[in-house]
């Protein structure tokens, strides 16, 4: 098997977009340059935010079923209104949890748009080091926690039903 002359290997790396032998720099003016790099911050600062808002949902709707099912067995379930009362509560909260986390990753999605509007017009250095994370993989990964909080959601509403229904 041959190996690859030297010359052969300065051209493939110079054609490699995720290892540029040289920084481009960006062709933005100073002032084009600071308004991007301050969309750049804020939408981070967005996306972290929803983020944890996603996690606070999932949070507080796993603490009100718990004290939903937590004072019924307290309770004894003697109140059958109260229980039926319960059961429709946790049905709409789930519903409306599912509803605002699916908003909030659509926020996400737009903010991430932004961003990658934002460093494209950046240097290529700045471009290769934001390209070595595949979107793929980022796509995947961040619909797949969407999905797991979803079904966690929806598990806990089963649950929470089975142990109401009886009583409801």
């Amino acid at each position: 098997m041959a190996s690859k002359s030297s010359s052969d290997r300065n051209s493939d790396s110079k054609s490699d977009p995720l290892n540029p032998e040289e920084n481009e720099a960006s062709e933005l003016d100073d002032l084009t340059h600071a308004e991007f790099r301050e969309i750049y911050q804020d939408s981070s600062v967005n996306l972290r935010f929803a983020k944890q808002q996603q996690w606070r949902a999932v949070l507080y709707f796993s603490v009100g079923a718990a004290a939903v099912a937590g004072y019924g067995e307290w309770t004894r379930w003697t109140d059958a209104k109260l229980a039926n009362y319960f059961l429709v509560l946790v049905w709409i909260f789930s519903i409306a949890t599912v509803c605002l986390l699916v908003s909030l990753q659509w926020w996400q999605a737009a903010e991430n748009k932004k961003i990658v509007y934002v460093t494209s017009k950046w240097s290529s250095f700045a471009n290769a080091a934001r390209g070595r994370k595949s979107s793929f993989v980022s796509d995947l990964q961040r619909y797949g926690i969407l999905v797991t909080m979803i079904l966690y959601l929806e598990l806990v509403t089963i649950a929470v039903t089975r142990i109401i229904w009886p009583h409801a």
